[in-house]
């Protein structure tokens, strides 16, 4: 397949992530009761599952952008480089969507230092390269901070590495180890996904406060670590911009926005389905719903909203944009603890993304 025709492939995986059909939400219909198992099982089945496939196809489709552009004649590289970046992009965003919660596989393998270590270290890059590992196993010699998305962000926008050269296999090389740890992650959570989590109630209910705490700790990656503290850090003397990160490639917005739309859809009925039991994705909202909290529930969907309404209308990374965007991540996160996850009985733990 070409390179085109694989990110083609990718782009309908990506389809194919939507979540089961529920039923339409009317004025009077009833919301059923979900238990936790419900819960898990949709988290595992219609979330975790699908988005892992989705991720491994545009890894591999960056994986192969990267090798025809290695391979390419030196009249054809504007083009070739062209894909092997628009590739980038893609497998960034999905990766930012699909670990926004980090669940099962992701925490256990410690999935995001291997793929997507910040900051990335130049000088251990070069070191790296000149290295000239021959294969996915000499790549395990390599530190976090000379591979992942990092790493090929610099090797396509920074220094874009040129047809048949060191930079340009080792590259290749970091997309494969990308593909790799994603296929390992789609497998993983392909057996969850077929886990019966009503037969053991202690592991489902352990799951089920893991994902809310694990909620909270991606609001705080993207509204503190990604968003606000590269802004703080900039200081108000402005002596020096603020390093958020994806500058370099130009897509900062578009990955804050996947991550934000992978927790959007786990807290609210995005599509105002009623979710089947068992079925479908049960969102933070539909759970409370099912048990009878809906003034809650209308006070979270309204927050959730409101911080949609400000990501959405994030269109660059500036100052200004960027504190207007954070302001109703803030009150979101605020809720969350305050309110909703007293509700459900779980004890929010400290994050390493907290910022206050």
């Amino acid at each position: 397949m070409t390179p085109r025709q694989i990110l083609c492939a990718a782009a309908l995986a990506l389809l194919a992530t939507t979540p089961a059909q529920a039923q339409e939400v009317e004025a009077n219909m009833a919301i059923p009761f979900y238990n936790t198992a419900h819960a898990v099982q949709g988290l595992y089945g219609q979330w975790f599952s699908p988005q892992a496939k989705a991720a491994q196809a545009s890894a591999q489709a960056l994986s192969q952008a990267l090798r025809a552009h290695c391979a390419a004649p030196a009249g054809s590289a504007a083009a070739t480089l062209q894909t092997a970046r628009q590739a980038y992009v893609q497998s960034s965003r999905q990766w930012s969507s699909f670990s926004a919660v980090a669940l099962g596989p992701l925490v256990e393998r410690r999935s995001a230092r291997l793929v997507d270590f910040r900051p990335m270290r130049p000088a251990l890059l070069k070191k790296a390269i000149q290295s000239a590992p021959a294969d996915l196993a000499a790549m395990e010699r390599i530190g976090a901070p000379a591979k992942g998305y990092p790493a090929l962000e610099n090797l396509l926008w920074t220094q874009p590495v040129e047809p048949q050269t060191p930079a340009c296999a080792y590259a290749t090389l970091v997309a494969e180890e990308i593909g790799a740890e994603m296929g390992i992650l789609s497998n993983g959570f392909a057996k969850l996904a077929t886990q019966n989590w009503s037969e053991d109630g202690d592991a489902t209910t352990e799951a089920m406060a893991e994902f809310i705490n694990q909620w909270v700790g991606g609001l705080e990656r993207l509204r503190w670590a990604d968003m606000e503290k590269p802004l703080r850090s900039a200081g108000s003397a402005g002596s020096k911009p603020p390093a958020w990160e994806h500058l370099a490639s130009g897509s900062t917005v578009e990955v804050w926005r996947a991550h934000w739309q992978g927790l959007r859809t786990l807290a609210v009925s995005v599509d105002r389905k009623v979710p089947r039991p068992g079925v479908d994705i049960v969102p933070i909202e539909s759970y409370l719903r099912g048990r009878g909290l809906n003034p809650l529930a209308d006070r979270w969907l309204k927050a959730v909203n409101e911080a949609d309404a400000g990501m959405r209308a994030l269109t660059e990374p500036s100052a200004k944009a960027v504190d207007a965007a954070t302001k109703p991540l803030s009150r979101l996160k605020r809720l969350m603890e305050g309110e909703v996850a007293p509700a459900l009985e779980v004890n929010i733990g400290f994050s390493d993304a907290d910022g206050d």
